[in-house]
């Protein structure tokens, strides 16, 4: 699903038909209510933290005057010259108020440590991009009419055919799926299997199932649990250490409320589809993955990716979707999420070297709050 933003920021250019790619496949969820299913998260009314209003300078709501209840808890966080500014406010859960520290479920945010994780694979010479992903795997197989031929780069663009656009996560009463399950549509797991068909041109088709394939590919090749690579190759190089692809983290985290108003089930629904949609994370945990891209893009000392890479990381493949990425051409990159009760973004200014990151815990709060939030 996406959504078309249009603006005329000042001092920065145009930034026009950015189209928004949500996670989450299934907008319904069962409920008790007599019975009845009801719709405890409308995705047609997220639209983001407007990629344009990003860079606009908007005058500051009163803090006395949130623009939407107070319980709801957000972090902004701003690097601007290098120098990291964070604001936070709202309640986390009952009785605890957000921090600089609560982490937040930042869902399909995930899929971007994913593929900067792969390539430092590449970087080191033991993935090569344009290679068939199957070559690589070794406990499991991309079964499909394509299965054989898809490229990990494909996978990381959505432009690889795979099924499974998104994950509603599990119950804190529900079996969990290991990874093979999930891949395999196998119970306990509630999604289908992953497959690769034809893709008429290499189109674009937003793809969860494939960015778990590429947590298959990365645990086969490193001998490493997903989290423990992740969090060794790009989580902690990158500084931002406190994110955490636990499943249920035992740390200062945040719970989620539906759009009504409605509290998540145990405060969160469970993501062992860590690659797409499992990271927990701060605000300016999202604004240092984005910075990382652009020190490689400035060939930074120390940088997470050789320069040649993260360059073809932010080039457009199909519908503006790069690796791991999604890109209007010199001008932004970015990526959001949406899980059950909890929205976040991350964009980052090509030109300027500007990174906006927001998170909040409840649905559809995240415009009401972020754009409040942006600096003068």
């Amino acid at each position: 699903m996406g959504a078309s933003l249009s603006s005329n920021p000042t001092g920065t250019g145009e930034i026009s038909s950015v189209e928004c790619h949500f996670c989450l496949e299934q907008p319904e969820v069962l409920a008790k209510a007599g019975g009845r299913k009801i719709n405890l998260m409308n995705r047609r009314t997220f639209s983001t933290l407007s990629l344009a209003a990003a860079f606009v300078p908007l005058a500051r709501l009163p803090m006395a005057q949130p623009a939407a209840s107070d319980r709801v808890g957000f972090q902004f966080a701003a690097i601007n010259n290098g120098l990291l500014t964070v604001r936070h406010g709202g309640m986390a859960r009952v009785g605890v108020a957000v921090d600089d520290d609560t982490r937040f479920q930042v869902a399909s945010c995930s899929k971007t440590v994913t593929s900067l994780a792969v390539l430092t694979l590449v970087r080191d010479g033991h993935l090569a991009l344009d290679a068939a992903a199957n070559q690589y795997l070794r406990r499991w197989r991309l079964p499909g009419l394509r299965g054989d031929t898809v490229t990990i780069a494909e996978l990381m663009s959505h432009t690889a055919g795979t099924s499974i656009h998104g994950f509603a996560g599990y119950g804190p009463s529900e079996d969990l799926p290991d990874l093979f399950e999930i891949l395999s549509g196998r119970a306990p797991a509630n999604s289908g299997a992953v497959r690769a068909q034809p893709r008429l041109f290499g189109k674009f088709r937003y793809s969860g199932g494939g960015t778990m394939v590429l947590q298959a590919l990365i645990e086969d090749v490193t001998g490493d649990a997903f989290s423990t690579y992740t969090s060794r190759a790009v989580l902690r190089p990158i500084g931002a250490s406190r994110a955490t692809y636990a499943i249920a983290p035992q740390v200062d985290i945040a719970h989620g409320t539906y759009e009504s108003g409605q509290r998540v089930e145990g405060g969160f629904r469970r993501h062992p589809e860590s690659a797409a949609a499992g990271l927990w994370a701060t605000a300016s945990d999202l604004a240092r993955i984005l910075q990382a891209v652009l020190d490689s893009l400035r060939r930074k000392r120390r940088a997470i990716l050789p320069f040649e890479l993260a360059t073809r990381m932010i080039t457009p493949v199909s519908h503006q979707s790069g690796l791991g990425v999604f890109v209007e051409p010199d001008r932004v990159i970015w990526h959001e999420g949406r899980n059950y009760g909890f929205d976040a973004i991350m964009a980052a200014e090509l030109a300027t070297g500007r990174v906006r990151a927001a998170v909040v815990n409840r649905n559809g709060a995240i415009e009401r709050y972020a754009q409040g939030l942006l600096p003068q």
